[in-house]
């Protein structure tokens, strides 16, 4: 369905954008529109569906991770996974999961944290849900993503992230949330 499509793109768009797109009510006007998204940002045809087949797969496999009382895809967890992929190594703590996208430890701009709400009413929430810890450097690292994305550069990203991933080198996955990547 197209709007199943056209949801996940508020990651990509601008607020404006994205109202815009998910107003629209005939079925082949918003596949139109989604295939134009993608091809006034990514002018190769190729290159462009390549990104459009990973961004999908990564909210497929965001919706089987994470997905709780709503879809995964909509999670803060599901977010980062959807934008950066699964993490290099995975640290989880009391109340929270801390995700590094950086094998250097010292360097906190590609770690995410991820913390456990608590509910005044219920302490013990019932679902394995969490909350990204916004801090003022995760914007533009969030951008810097989008854009890699937008401009089909995300192929290369990956690519050399699969390849790191590969090689065995020093690699701390934890097979927490991707017992997938670990099989």
């Amino acid at each position: 369905k197209p709007e199943e499509l056209a949801a996940p793109l508020a990651y990509l768009m601008g607020r404006r954008d994205y109202e815009r797109l998910i107003s629209i009510e005939n079925s082949d006007s918003l596949r139109s529109a989604i295939d134009n998204f993608w091809l006034s940002n990514i002018e190769d045809a190729d290159r462009a569906r390549r990104v459009i087949a990973l961004y999908y797969e990564r909210v497929e496999e965001a919706n089987k991770q994470f997905s709780n009382f709503k879809e995964g895809w909509k999670t803060d967890m599901g977010m980062i996974y959807i934008l950066f992929g699964p993490p290099l190594f995975t640290k989880r703590y009391l109340g929270g999961w801390i995700w590094s996208y950086s094998y250097d430890i010292a360097n906190p701009e590609y770690h995410f944290r991820f913390i456990r709400p608590r509910t005044r009413r219920d302490p013990s929430f019932p679902f394995d849900h969490y909350l990204l810890e916004r801090e003022s450097g995760s914007f533009n690292i969030q951008s810097r993503q989008i854009h890699l994305w937008l401009s089909g550069n995300i192929l290369e990203v990956s690519l050399a992230k699969a390849y790191q991933i590969g090689t065995g080198s020093d690699n701390h996955l934890s097979c927490g949330y991707f017992h997938f990547l670990c099989s």
